[in-house]
């Protein structure tokens, strides 16, 4: 039995990270500027110079951009909404208001003002942005995805909108994109960390481990955080250089001590080394942290199991059937049952076990093997 041969590192395992994918709208791209701009635009002329020449719509409109930029999202709602019933023409208290919706986390409020605004004004890049971003908090990756791409057909190249791509596609597993992406804005801009730090986990989610451990090269020269540590370690773990895995993961834990994942991958990589004792003493770690966790119980039982504590693994493997959160993971965990029943000389209960593990899950191979191998 081995621990996750074949598991690869996902582009969103563990911990987020990424460009920072935002809904804040910079008031320049309405169409006239405003006064009190957080964007530090020229207000030479904006209506909210003096409002009330304008007429209440408008007063009623500067009043809820100047509760938006103080965070008053309540208050900034109120009077947009004022200001439409004033004058329903006021097309850019639509957009403002799908950021105060957006921001009260009422997504599918957020869309409909987005969209009521892009009907009259559809070649706003930043709001195609903003609706991409709603969509993607919402679920829908599909929506999102055409949104943030009709945004660059708007505005090609723009590093904000890259970065909101490059989000949305991880979300979506779509590495190429994620690669692409991160990859021109490396080549063209100095290089943010969160840039180096997505393309190294797509190209692993991939396999291609060397280049990906060159991102993370590079990333714990510019920022030797605990993350950058371990996801250099899970490189070295599948190039199995499970050496230098263990050394990433000991610093990334130096750093955090309760990184739960790094122990976890440490436990792994002390299995291939033969270190069992040690990565006993990690799985115990893992499992303090995390006492509903499938995985620590299931790789403590492994290396109990190799280092000659059958009880011990029998306890966690049936652990770990209880937890188990889908029929690949029951059956390994049947496996495992089987497996040191039988190395414990229990061949009844090993019987069992092995039988337990292909009738929930018929492609566990190893167990068919036993049985053949029993049955002789």
């Amino acid at each position: 039995m081995t621990m996750n041969s074949t598991q690869r590192p996902r582009g969103q395992e563990v911990r987020r990270h990424g460009g920072a994918v935002t809904a804040v709208v910079s008031l320049a791209m309405l169409g006239f500027f405003c006064a009190g701009s957080a964007a530090g635009v020229d207000t030479t002329g904006s209506p909210c110079d003096n409002p009330s020449a304008g007429g209440p719509a408008t007063v009623a409109f500067c009043q809820g951009i100047e509760k938006q930029e103080r965070g008053d999202t309540d208050g900034a709602i109120g009077d947009f909404v004022h200001a439409l019933e004033l004058q329903p023409g006021l097309t850019d208290a639509h957009l403002l208001l799908g950021v105060g919706y957006f921001d009260r986390k009422d997504y599918r409020r957020a869309i409909e003002e987005y969209d009521k605004y892009l009907a009259v004004i559809p070649d706003n890049y930043h709001a195609w942005s903003n609706r991409a971003v709603a969509c993607l908090r919402s679920g829908n990756l599909a929506a999102a995805r055409a949104d943030i791409d009709r945004a660059i057909e708007l505005k090609p190249h723009d590093p904000a909108l890259l970065e909101n791509r490059v989000v949305i596609a991880r979300e979506s597993e779509d590495f190429k994109t994620v690669i692409t992406d991160c990859t021109w804005l490396i080549e063209h801009y100095p290089p943010k960390v969160t840039w180096l730090m997505d393309r190294g986990k797509a190209l692993g989610a991939q396999s291609r481990y060397v280049e990906s451990l060159a991102d993370f090269q590079r990333v714990v020269k510019l920022a030797p955080t605990a993350d950058a540590y371990y996801y250099r370690g899970v490189t070295h773990y599948f190039l199995e250089q499970y050496e230098a895995a263990v050394a990433d993961f000991s610093q990334a834990l130096s750093l955090d001590a309760d990184f739960a994942p790094a122990y976890l991958k440490r436990c792994s990589a002390h299995y291939y080394r033969q270190e069992y004792l040690s990565g006993i003493k990690d799985c115990d770690e893992f499992v303090r942290r995390k006492p509903d966790s499938y995985e620590g119980y299931y790789h403590r039982g492994i290396l109990r199991s190799r280092a000659g504590d059958q009880d011990g693994a029998l306890v966690d493997y049936r652990r770990s059937v209880e937890l188990a959160g889908n029929a690949v993971e029951a059956g390994n965990a049947w496996y495992g049952v089987g497996l040191s029943s039988e190395r414990a000389g229990r061949m009844t209960e090993a019987r069992q076990a092995y039988q337990r593990a292909v009738e929930v899950y018929p492609a566990q191979k190893q167990a068919q093997e036993a049985l053949r191998r029993l049955q002789k």
